[in-house]
């Protein structure tokens, strides 16, 4: 099958985030199944250019490379235009993916020239509802919204079906667009998530608990975190705090980890490259993930569970679709659920290893990439043209 993948972000392979990891992980798939690929991805000049992106040619779009992203993907946004029907008129790609907003006026443009071109849109994350939670500033949610509720309608109308990762994002669409949809769920490289694989990394005083999160410091996601710790430490002698990950919030978040009842207790690891995560779940008593979207799943949970770790996660209707309560994690809700879920953890190693070992069985059954690819090829060949 002949496909072309497009990706709005710029892509360092030593340092793929979360947010890029299913896109990375689709392309490495099918191109060892031996489709066709070509992809696109922005430049950080004003000019096309074309390279190789793990062994895929890319088409480069112009960017100014300014590091201002809103100004960068403005110029993405248009510049793509030209470039996809570029790339229709030149490779005739069977299937265009995309995965990104500030995609919608070239896949629109591409359905205004032929209304029988396929395009599969990938939606990891409904922004509007993503906005309206971690946006503290009225004006600046107002424009947001608007802005992603508008870009979003556009490619919603392009597409010709539509993917996402849990069933709470598919009943939403459903309200939007008729396009068919389907739940792909987000996974893990189950083969490199095991505690066997890990590096073992410097031992931990003796009596001393590892409460461990990964991810993006971003949008204060950890203010529960840091308003309960106190309290928490004040009952937990030997916990520690462990913070994997870095972003907007990073140096907000060690000024914090200084104020009384927190300092000495909370360890910054900075920026972990992806296949060094293993070493820093592996040495985790307690792993834990807010979820920063009101019906997302953090992919972290899964890599989390393929390590079979105890994991407290916070409890939504799409976290509920994967995790149960005392069987796979613990569930939390609000700051007296967040405090009494890590004590409920710290105290009892039977519970952490029981949940542990449901979790490491469940990731391994039923949630590793391999199965996902599969899933997203089934649904390529459904609608593709031939």
């Amino acid at each position: 099958m002949k496909l072309c993948l497009v990706q709005q972000h710029p892509v360092d392979e030593e340092r793929i985030p979360a947010a890029i990891l299913r896109y990375v992980r689709l392309l490495d798939g099918l191109r060892d199944r031996g489709h066709d690929l070509v992809c696109v991805g922005p430049n950080e000049r004003l000019r096309f250019e074309w390279d190789h992106f793990r062994g895929v040619r890319r088409l480069k779009v112009p960017t100014p490379g300014s590091g201002i992203k809103s100004l960068d993907m403005l110029f993405f946004a248009c510049f793509l235009v030209p470039a996809l029907l570029r790339l229709r008129r030149q490779e005739k790609p069977q299937l265009w993916f995309v995965d990104e907003l500030f995609t919608a006026f070239g896949v629109c443009a591409l359905r205004l020239r032929d209304r029988r071109t396929v395009i599969a849109y990938d939606i990891m994350g409904i922004h509007y509802y993503q906005v309206r939670k971690n946006n503290r500033s009225l004006l600046r949610h107002t424009l947001l919204s608007w802005l992603y509720g508008g870009l979003e309608k556009l490619t919603l109308w392009a597409s010709t079906f539509l993917t996402t990762v849990n069933d709470a994002h598919r009943e939403l669409l459903a309200r939007w667009s008729a396009r068919p949809c389907h739940t792909i769920r987000d996974a893990c490289d189950v083969e490199s998530f095991r505690v066997d694989q890990a590096t073992p990394l410097p031992e931990k005083k003796a009596g001393e608990l590892f409460l461990t999160f990964v991810g993006k410091i971003s949008n204060r996601r950890l203010d529960e975190l840091f308003r309960v710790l106190p309290a928490v430490f004040g009952e937990l002698p030997g916990l520690r705090l462990v913070v994997v990950g870095n972003g907007p919030y990073f140096e907000h978040y060690r000024q914090e980890a200084q104020l009384e009842g927190l300092r000495g207790r909370v360890l910054f690891t900075d920026f972990v490259p992806h296949a060094a995560l293993p070493a820093h779940i592996a040495q985790a008593d307690i792993t834990y993930s807010d979820d920063w979207s009101d019906i997302g799943f953090p992919m972290k949970v899964f890599e989390y569970m393929a390590m079979g770790a105890a994991i407290l996660v916070e409890d939504t209707p799409a976290v509920r679709e994967v995790m149960e309560d005392g069987r796979n994690c613990v569930l939390y809700r609000g700051e007296e659920g967040l405090a009494a879920g890590i004590l409920r953890l710290a105290r009892n190693e039977e519970l952490r290893r029981v949940i542990g070992k449901r979790a490491r069985e469940e990731a391994r059954a039923e949630h590793g990439w391999e199965q996902r690819i599969r899933q997203f090829e089934e649904c390529f060949e459904r609608y593709a043209t031939h």
